[in-house]
């Protein structure tokens, strides 16, 4: 019997361990760069070896095209990045410049011209780098902007407020430091009810077990991105 009970335990222990690192792979605090390498006709180029070099820290990341011309660079930290592409008898291609957030795919297709790779050509009048993957949406404040607000109350839920589709019935309620307050200072975002809000806090889980609360409000966040997900 007590080996029985020993085992169960055991057993437990392992779902339980299962289960917390299923909700720590789910969270996401970097971004990816996603695309497809084609030659002048359209047709996809197999083998390019694709470079996004970041241009604050100097990090090179490389990845190479499949049968279908597609690459992907993920988990890469936040920051702006040019792209870079070479293939054996095409000129290479340079994407210049653009600001990657939090959690963005962005998404850069290239199209080789013909010629040496010692020659380089300039991607210019591209369109705008667009989140095709999927449908979220979202919008990113950095420091900057959250060190300039007047945030008296320094409850960074407040942030939330600033962004599309985002309302509070009683801003009031986000002026406290706890979860008291009517709603517990929590935003409605695009219709969804305050209990659907999903609070990340440097990538980790900070939802209150009981009511979807926000688990941590008064940690300092000067140096910190938030972002609230419905």
């Amino acid at each position: 019997m007590k080996r029985a009970a020993c085992t169960l335990l055991g057993v437990l222990v392992v779902l339980v361990l299962l289960g917390t690192t299923t909700t720590l792979w789910g969270q996401d605090v970097t971004a990816s760069i996603v695309g497809t390498v084609t030659d002048p006709s359209g047709a996809p180029i197999k083998g390019a070896t694709v470079n996004a070099t970041d241009a604050e820290r100097g990090t090179v990341w490389t990845a190479q095209t499949n049968d279908a011309g597609a690459y992907s660079l993920l988990r890469l930290p936040t920051g702006s990045y040019s792209v870079k592409v070479t293939a054996s008898g095409f000129q290479t291609a340079v994407h210049p410049a653009f600001a990657l957030v939090l959690n963005q795919a962005a998404r850069v297709d290239i199209q080789m011209h013909v010629g040496q790779v010692t020659e380089t050509v300039e991607v210019t009048g591209a369109a705008p780098v667009l989140q095709t993957q999927d449908a979220q949406v979202g919008n990113v404040m950095d420091s900057n902007s959250i060190t300039n607000l007047a945030l008296t109350t320094r409850n960074y839920v407040q942030l939330t407020l600033l962004s599309p589709g985002t309302i509070s019935v009683d801003p009031a309620s986000m002026n406290y430091g706890s979860n008291t307050a009517e709603e517990g200072g929590r935003p409605y975002i695009n219709g969804n009810r305050e209990q659907s809000n999903n609070f990340l806090l440097d990538g980790v889980d900070n939802n209150q077990a009981s009511d979807n609360l926000l688990g941590f409000r008064n940690k300092p966040f000067s140096r910190r991105c938030v972002r609230v997900f419905p």
